[in-house]
């Protein structure tokens, strides 16, 4: 499930007739206004989904609030964390942790992913999890660029717009550590076994995005996150402390267009 969270999202184009309208809510304050917009953080170019809502969304904001910066500094601290806390430790593998299913599986989605076993042997569960589903949706010919985060992060650097971020990079990458308890094998052999259903899967989510069904939305998260309680909890209070950085954005007199992970904005 930390594939449909926190990782980009497949897509599927939509039925004839059927109207990309992606979730947006505006919230209005005792000064500021925001737009609420829903995203996804991986799609193709071809994705249907720009919407006359959001484009005035965007042509009205004096500021643009995004999850996690990704410029060249936040590399450089992408990189240290993984090294402190991505890696194996000396002499330990990824294979060598899993029985003969979990090694006829975690052949099977290098395939899919088109990843080199040598890249992942000695990378923890969760980050090897990450590389694999990236590198199978890179694979698709799937980008950053052409999501609604993307479009609106290059709008607002072309215009000269405030650009804010509600996560620091090292917040964002300890929240996906966090996510496995323990060394995570158990959870990683599970990836492994599912991993050629994955894109299925994420073709429904991302149909529901598209169309602005919120309640299928909302019922494949919780879905998802059935046997994870934990995992739910530190969702739970990523999203309050977001919640909280957003209501002091109203109290200030500007426009904000706050772009998140859809999974963030369904559910109780």
């Amino acid at each position: 499930m930390r594939r449909l969270l926190f990782i980009g999202l497949t897509t599927l184009a939509l039925g004839a007739g059927v109207r990309a309208e992606p979730a947006m809510w505006t919230v209005h304050g005792t000064k500021g206004t925001v737009y609420l917009v829903s995203s996804l953080h991986l799609l193709p170019k071809d994705t249907p989904w720009r919407s006359a809502a959001v484009g005035r969304a965007m042509q009205a904001a004096d500021s643009f609030v995004f999850e996690v910066p990704t410029g060249v500094s936040e590399h450089d601290e992408e990189t240290k964390f993984i090294y402190a806390n991505g890696l194996l430790p000396a002499g330990e593998t990824l294979s060598a942790k899993l029985d003969d299913d979990g090694k006829r599986d975690w052949r099977r989605a290098l395939d899919l992913a088109g990843v080199e076993a040598v890249n992942l042997d000695q990378k923890q569960p969760w980050l090897a999890e990450v590389v694999l589903t990236v590198q199978a949706m890179y694979r698709r010919n799937y980008s950053a660029q052409h999501t609604p985060e993307g479009e609106a992060h290059d709008f607002a650097a072309r215009n000269a717009r405030d650009i804010r971020y509600l996560d620091t990079t090292r917040q964002q990458l300890e929240f996906l550590e966090g996510c496995d308890p323990g060394n995570g094998i158990d959870q990683f052999r599970s990836v492994l076994a599912d991993f050629p259903n994955q894109a299925a899967r994420e073709e429904r989510f991302v149909a529901a995005w598209q169309a602005g069904d919120l309640d299928t939305s909302a019922a494949l998260v919780a879905a998802g996150l059935k046997d994870l309680p934990d995992e739910q909890k530190r969702l739970d209070a990523r999203n309050h402390d977001w919640a909280k950085q957003i209501a002091a954005m109203l109290a200030e007199d500007r426009t904000f267009f706050v772009a998140v992970g859809i999974a963030h904005l369904v559910g109780p």
